[in-house]
Parts: C-alpha cells; structure tokens; sequence
C-alpha cells in the first residue's frame, strides 16, 4: 500500500534537487562578479522559483502555490528576464522512476506566469497550496556560505510535507558552519511527511542517494551544555533578551551562528542544535511562511517542537505572513517547556 503523500515527496525531492543544481549553477560565476552586484542572487531566486513551480504545477494542476517571489522584475527589464530564461531553459533532471524530464515551462511567457503564481499566491485556511524559498539566506549565498532550497505543502492551513535542500551544507564536528562548504558536491537534502518521521539524503547532480532515516532526538541533561542557534547579524531579533535568556540557564550564547533562517532549522535537525528563539526586534516585525514552512515539520517530526513565544503552534493559514503569531520557539522535547516557563520573566519589561 502506498503511503500517503508518496508522490507529492517524490515530485516534491526532485524539484528541490533540480533547484539547488541550478542554484550551485550560478554560485559557481559569483566569484567572477563584484560582490555589490546582487543580479547572481536575483536571476537565480527567479529561475528556481520558475522551476519548482513548473514540476508541481504540471503533477498537482489543482494546487495554488505561494512563494517569494513576482515576475514584475523581469517584465520591466529585458536583460535580466533573458539571464533568467537562458538558466530556466538550460537546466533540466530526469525522474528515475519514469525517465522523463519534470516540466519545465515551454516559453518566457509561462515562465513567467509560473513565478506569479507563486509571488501572487495568498495562501490561506483551505485547500492545498505549495510554500517555497528558491533561495533562503541571499546574502550568505553570494558569499558561497549557507543557504537553502525550501519546499512545503500545506493543508487546510497544517504543514503536511517539507523538503529541505542544502546544497552547501557539509557538517564539521557535527555542527553547521557557514564557512565549511560542501564544494565538491551538492550537500543534503532533509524531507518529511506528517506522521512518517523525517529522512537524509545526499544531492549530486545525477540524482538522490537512497533515503535514510533520522533518529529521534534527545535534549541534553546540563542545560549549561545547550547549544543554542542564532544570527548576531540579524536585525529582526532580539538577541540581547536571548542572551539574557541563555544566561539564565548558563548556556553560552550563540554555540552556532548562521544567517539562512532554513538552516538554522537545519541546524536543529542535523546539526546537534537544542534551541532556536526568535523574539521581534519591533512590534511590525514580520516572520514570513516561506522562511519556516516545512523546516519545521521536519523538526517536529524528529522530536522537536515549534511555537510562538505564548505556546501557541505557528499557524500556517494566515496568509503570506505568520501574522497570528508572536515570535518563535523551536527546540528538543524537554528544553521547549522550560524556555516557554522562563521567557516571560525575561520579556516582563518589554
């Protein structure tokens, strides 16, 4: 008996693989391009967009889609939408199953309206629809650092499948790095279907390694040893509550330190990290539900558990933004309930 969602996850790895191919496609030019030019990053952020709609689109034609991305960009400028076309119409991959290649669109026109489909979509309450980063952590992507290719199905508002891809990722001591790059081949992907626990595999150019699964996690006794993820850099955090909150425990604070925020789930799923938190730096502070949908299913379905800084689960059907929510807490069974007991103490004068 097939299992559910069997071929959404498969239709749903491929894509993903396609686009950190194509993603690594054009890491490998930046170096030969001022670092204040971004195009890099834009004309790839389009591409994959492009691309993962494209696979979907034509497997699952009565789904809706949302991601980051609109075509508005390329309409205004020529250029730029031929780089674009040149990469889309340039990269193709094969399912082993079936041997044919995934869909990819057969014009500029439908490449296109296929990004919009994403960049216009609304998400939502009801119904299926496909939430994606082509590229999350642009600025660390430009360096050749970390970054991530994410993929999730939502429906009627729940996580149901999540697809990680980490083209760059290659673990050093068991930790994440930004600097320890995976140049020689196409890092890993990360996958999960809701109740059927959580798998690894390899990424190359030619195909997918054979899944394995990932063992449940377990919270470290010394709270003094908690290994906590996070991004000085960023602006949208609080990270001298956090510090307040880390110090509470006597834990340093940050043991990894990563820009991308899929990674930094990455991080917690493969990457020995125990906690995540995220508390707004200002009141209009957005979370958006492309940097944390399908990462988190991912975690939860290893043993972590995700919510917003009042214990509530992050609610994927409010549209393009985690607007019903405040802040995050992701984190092992066991550390969750004790950050969620402590923050408020921490957050009384804010």
């Amino acid at each position: 008996m097939t299992a559910p969602f069997a071929r959404e996850r498969h239709v749903a790895e491929l894509a993903v693989l396609r686009a950190s191919v194509l993603t690594k496609k054009v890491l490998s030019s930046v170096s030969e391009i001022t670092k204040a030019d971004a195009s890099p990053v834009t004309v790839a952020d389009f591409a994959a967009q492009a691309l993962l709609i494209a696979a979907l689109a034509a497997a699952f034609p009565s789904d809706a889609f949302l991601g980051e991305e609109a075509s508005e960009a390329l309409r205004n400028d020529a250029a730029l939408r031929d780089r674009v076309w040149e990469l889309v119409s340039s990269t193709s991959l094969a399912d082993p199953e079936t041997g044919a290649a995934l869909a990819s669109p057969a014009s500029v026109d439908e490449m296109l309206d296929l990004i919009d489909l994403g960049g216009r979509g609304q998400g939502g309450p009801t119904g299926r629809f496909w939430v994606m980063d082509p590229i999350d952590g642009t600025a660390t992507f430009l360096r050749g650092e970390q970054y991530a290719v994410s993929l999730a199905l939502i429906e009627d508002g729940r996580e149901v499948l999540g697809v990680l891809g980490c083209p760059n990722l290659r673990l050093q001591d068991g930790h994440v790095k930004e600097s320890n790059v995976d140049t020689d081949g196409l890092g890993i992907l990360l996958s999960a279907v809701k109740g059927q626990g959580s798998s690894i595999r390899t990424m190359t150019a030619h195909g997918l390694e054979p899944a394995r699964p990932l063992p449940a996690l377990t919270a470290t006794p010394d709270l003094a040893e908690m290994h906590i993820i996070d991004c000085l850099t960023s602006k949208s955090s609080r990270h001298d509550l956090i510090r307040r909150l880390a110090d509470s425990f006597g834990a340093p604070f940050p043991s990894t330190e990563v820009w991308s925020s899929h990674i930094r789930y990455a991080a917690l799923i493969v990457g020995g990290g125990d906690l995540h938190v995220r508390i707004p730096a200002t009141p209009e502070t957005k979370m958006y539900v492309w940097d944390h949908a399908g990462a988190q299913l991912i975690f939860t379905e290893v043993g972590g558990t995700v919510t917003d800084l009042d214990g509530r689960a992050i609610d994927f059907a409010a549209g393009r933004d985690l607007s019903r929510n405040r802040g995050l807490i992701a984190a092992r069974d066991g550390i969750h309930e004790l950050v969620l007991k402590r923050l408020p103490d921490i957050l009384k004068d804010q």
